[in-house]
């Protein structure tokens, strides 16, 4: 979690004592272990920020002086900090809630999903049916909106060795069958219900699940979020915590599988969010905890949501509103 010299450890545990985020009544040896001490307080604060979490599995990487400046490749004092935050990258089921919330009101589901592909994006970025369509068009098509001209191009006319190829690549076809159009239509574009629609799903509708999945998207909705803490790293981000794939075994393990296999061939950045300070600024640490607390909370409702989209029968929650 810490990565640093010993003074820049001492600094940094200064600075969370000056916090709070170590108590007043840490044991006197807390200051001879200057890297333990940061690290167990720490570790507890962002425990007691994401209390709650059911499914991602959230990592936060600090990293102080010279650590940051051989991360970062920028000039270094001891008391600059690069803190990265990431998910472990998992794959959750989810088409079958997303169809039935659709179901129930039309524009519900789409309005869920448009949810985790734009604010999922300021916090954990999931891999939904659109990064699917975005990727299967620049990895496999040569950018276009179907397979033909890779084709063209691999195969000319000789109309055996194209269905061949065919045959062994991720198509239109494979791609239009796993999912609803809407889901890989760009998000703006979607159909959505508005935020008061949203407060009476979660008021009066019938199965406790999309009642509790409104709620969430609404919480979701009402973060303050600034887009200030993109990774700035080079090369291809495959940062992404959960991957939200539609049925069990579809193409969408394929096409991310595929992705991340050819970025690691090269740079890639593959934590979620980053945020640089320095110790030597006396507020550093509070003013990283206030811009860190809202997506932390962010973090475990976005948890929370894909948690109940994933589990339960949806195929058999209730239907209509009380």
């Amino acid at each position: 979690m810490l990565t640093s010299t010993n003074a820049s450890t001492a600094l940094l545990a200064r600075r969370l004592y000056e916090a709070k985020v170590i108590p007043q009544a840490a044991p006197a040896r807390a200051a001879q272990e200057p890297l333990q001490t940061a690290r167990k307080h720490l570790e507890h604060w962002i425990e007691e920020q994401v209390e709650g979490m059911q499914c991602l599995t959230l990592h936060l990487r600090l990293m102080v002086g010279k650590a940051d400046e051989e991360f970062s490749g920028r000039p270094a004092g001891p008391g600059m900090v690069t803190a990265l935050w990431s998910s472990e990258c998992e794959p959750f089921t989810v088409g079958p809630a997303l169809d039935a919330l659709e179901a129930l009101l039309p524009g519900l589901g789409q309005t869920v999903l448009t949810t985790i592909d734009l604010i999922g994006v300021l916090l954990v970025p999931a891999f939904t049916a659109w990064d699917a369509m975005g990727v299967a068009q620049e990895h496999y098509w040569y950018g276009e909106q179907n397979e033909e001209v890779a084709l063209d191009e691999m195969c000319a006319a000789d109309e055996a060795e194209r269905e061949a190829m065919r045959d062994g690549m991720v198509t239109r076809k494979m791609i239009d069958e796993a999912f609803p159009a809407w889901a890989t239509t760009w998000p703006k574009r979607r159909k959505k219900v508005s935020q008061r629609v949203l407060a009476g799903v979660a008021e009066t509708a019938r199965s406790q699940k999309a009642r509790r999945v409104a709620q969430l998207v609404l919480a979701l909705k009402h973060l303050r979020l600034k887009d200030e803490c993109r990774p700035q790293g080079d090369g291809s981000f495959i940062g992404f915590g959960p991957v939200l794939v539609w049925r069990d075994g579809d193409v969408v393990a394929r096409i991310f599988d595929d992705f991340c296999n050819d970025a690691c061939q090269a740079e890639y950045v593959d934590w979620c969010g980053e945020h640089r300070f320095d110790l030597e600024e006396d507020a550093s640490v509070n003013a990283w905890m206030k811009l860190m607390k809202p997506r932390l909370e962010g973090i475990r409702l976005l948890d929370n949501l894909i948690f109940e989209l994933s589990a339960g029968d949806w195929l058999r929650i209730p239907k209509g509103f009380r």
